[in-house]
């Protein structure tokens, strides 16, 4: 189990994306989930960046002082972040457990 540093959620690996420090001090995707070093994990949804940037996160989970460069994350999200869930059609509360609407009985 891992906490994601954006909403503080715990959830296993396999469900978080693992972000780490590059040479250049920029924060990155570590795909594989083992690139050397401290690794931060967050949950794969833009709410959850955001909350970790509005946090100022990072830093302190990766433990370096000052700011560092989130760009190459936010990329990251825009291109493989998964889309919201689709709306339903008909309001839940018209359909049953089993998915569709009771015959009348006219």
């Amino acid at each position: 189990m891992r906490t994601c540093v954006g909403c503080r959620g715990r959830a296993p690996r396999s469900v978080l994306v693992r972000l780490v420090l590059d040479a250049a001090a920029r924060v990155v995707v570590d795909p594989g989930r083992s690139a050397p070093g401290r690794g931060a994990w967050l949950h794969p949804s833009r709410e959850c960046l955001n909350l970790a940037l509005r946090r100022r996160a990072f830093p302190r989970a990766l433990r370096v002082a000052g700011p560092v460069d989130t760009d190459a994350v936010g990329e990251w999200f825009d291109r493989n972040a998964p889309a919201a869930p689709d709306a339903p059609e008909e309001n839940e509360s018209s359909t049953k457990k089993a998915g569709w609407k009771p015959m009348g009985t006219r």
